[in-house]
């Protein structure tokens, strides 16, 4: 076990400092966590159009006619109530392209916002290009196609936000711009200096899309990167061997000392961010909603943060007889509730703990795998709401799904998963009791010669 704890760090600290300090993939990281306030905007408007309860089950009185109110206001005005999130869901790829790009511009020094503004306007003209559209009075329109404009088009919004900033880097570097005079104010100067990045970068997308459709009038450059990005990226997040093998990679990352979610979170969030898109989709046009492998992993920070950590906490807190181990029950039994589980990782510790990855990386697995099958059993709703934030326990699942039934799965999983913690504690709790008695006859016998003396 020292030997394959050897390995892992080894092999996984330079690959998990290189992803924290390569520049891009840091750009994308930010990126989309800037996206989390408005995912958050659009997930309460949701929640606010999807009682979790239905006109049915109010109407058969009890208790839950309490909700009668919330039920008939989300069906008079439910397509209002959409609008906040149609316009954050909606237009997560213009938030990405912005975001990303303003992010690598700041690591290279440049104008942060002038990129980011380049970026987004790029991306609109390659993901929704408005066009002219005659209309049956005789008028003509302007129209966009908002296809890509939201989790669809985040393949798209990368590469666009990629592209544009390294564009706009080699024509600074090389001195492709129009120069002005020193004595002209650095704003204007500024603005000046990016008409030639900006008129290439035009010319590379619109461009583009424009040689593609020529050859393909059915095929768009947006569908073209979804294509070559999104497919194999798919293959590796949404197919059970995938999602399966991301898990594993998280939670081992985890076990090093690294935070395995964000390490892994350029590669998986596009994906991850079209299913969940689509899926409320679905529960807003009052459809089922489809469970597919990239949501295998949505039950492996439930209970406690990541690893489900929660039920550990548990067996520390009443069951521990090591000082060490009570102390840090009690320490961290209120952050582990409220889903914090750096306390806990870093505390135990579990990051290179031999004993206690085992349980760790077994217990997240047999999350994801329970909540799987109850999912796909029709047992409980899936999560489908993307609602960022440390939300205690019970809360935060119910909260992204409106299924009261998911409470009941989390308590069963608490015990579930104290089994499966509980052999590794007591060897845990045994040796630390073991060494805390030793240090403690060291100290008397110490004290004995220090009389004696």
């Amino acid at each position: 076990m020292e030997k394959f704890m050897k390995f892992l760090n080894e092999k996984l600290t330079p690959l998990a400092n290189f992803f924290g300090r390569q520049r891009h993939l840091l750009a994308m990281q930010r990126g989309f966590m800037a996206m989390i306030s408005f995912i958050f905007i659009g997930a309460v408007f949701m929640i606010i159009a999807n009682p979790p309860v239905t006109a049915d089950m109010v109407a058969n009185g009890g208790i839950l006619s309490i909700f009668s109110g919330w039920v008939n206001f989300a069906a008079k005005y439910k397509m209002v109530i959409l609008i906040p999130f149609n316009m954050t869901m909606g237009m997560l790829g213009v938030i990405a392209a912005f975001a990303i790009a303003y992010n690598l511009a700041s690591s290279y020094k440049m104008s942060a916002m002038s990129s980011a503004l380049t970026s987004a306007i790029i991306f609109m003209l390659t993901a929704a290009p408005a066009g002219y559209y005659a209309l049956a009075d005789g008028s003509v329109a302007s129209m966009m196609k908002t296809t890509y404009l939201g989790s669809q088009g985040l393949f798209t919004a990368i590469v666009v936000a990629i592209v544009t900033v390294e564009v706009t880097r080699f024509c600074l570097s090389h001195h492709l711009t129009i120069r002005l005079p020193e004595s002209v104010p650095p704003f204007i100067s500024e603005t000046f200096s990016l008409i030639i990045p900006g008129v290439l970068n035009t010319i590379i997308f619109f461009g583009g899309n424009l040689l593609i459709q020529a050859y393909d009038p059915t095929m768009t450059l947006p569908a073209l990167i979804e294509f070559v990005l999104g497919k194999p990226l798919g293959g590796l997040c949404n197919t059970w061997p995938g999602a399966i093998a991301l898990c594993i990679i998280s939670s081992l990352f985890w076990c090093c000392g690294l935070h395995g979610t964000m390490i892994l979170m350029p590669f998986t969030t596009a994906i991850g961010m079209q299913v969940a898109t689509r899926n409320m989709e679905l529960v807003a046009a009052g459809k089922d909603i489809i469970f597919q492998p990239a949501m295998f992993g949505d039950a492996g920070n439930l209970l406690g943060g990541a690893g489900n950590t929660f039920s550990f906490v548990l067996l520390c807190l009443l069951l521990a007889h090591s000082k060490q181990l009570k102390a840090f029950g009690k320490a961290t039994i209120i952050p582990s509730f409220c889903r914090i589980s750096e306390p806990v990782l870093y505390g135990a510790p579990i990051a290179f703990n031999p004993i206690l990855m085992i349980p760790f990386i077994v217990g997240t697995l047999l999350s994801n795998a329970l909540y799987t099958i109850c999912c796909m059993t029709g047992l409980i709703t899936p999560i489908y709401l993307q609602v960022a934030g440390t939300f205690p326990i019970f809360i935060n699942s119910f909260i992204k799904c409106l299924d009261f039934r998911i409470i009941i799965f989390e308590i069963v999983l608490i015990a579930i998963l104290a089994v499966v913690w509980y052999p590794f504690f007591k060897i845990y709790d045994s040796q630390l009791g073991t060494k805390e008695k030793m240090k403690e006859e060291e100290i008397d016998s110490n004290n004995i010669e220090e009389s004696i003396a």
